[in-house]
């Protein structure tokens, strides 16, 4: 799957994927835009970091969870409902 490239989170992504090897746990502080919304988690799924697990990504408004999953899905391949969801209490 390949990810855009030319997004600002792509130059933290190493650093980022060798504090959650370490620790487990990181914070991601980037301007809006950035990727951290879409890029991360499938940068993070294509790493093969979470194995067999899940990544569960908060976003408090409805249609940007909505939108978020829509171009998560759409970058590799897919629709909404299969490898990328959403779920809205």
């Amino acid at each position: 799957m390949p990810l855009p490239t030319d997004l600002p989170v792509n130059a933290v992504l190493p650093e980022l994927g060798a504090a959650l090897e370490g620790d487990g746990s990181a914070v991601l502080v980037a301007p809006p835009g950035a990727g951290k919304t879409t890029l991360v988690p499938l940068a993070l799924l294509e790493s093969g970091w979470i194995g067999k697990g899940r990544i569960v990504l908060l976003e408090p408004r409805r249609l940007a969870a909505r939108a978020a999953a829509r171009r998560m899905a759409s970058l590799i391949g897919e629709e909404p409902g299969g490898t990328v969801g959403f779920a809205m209490r």
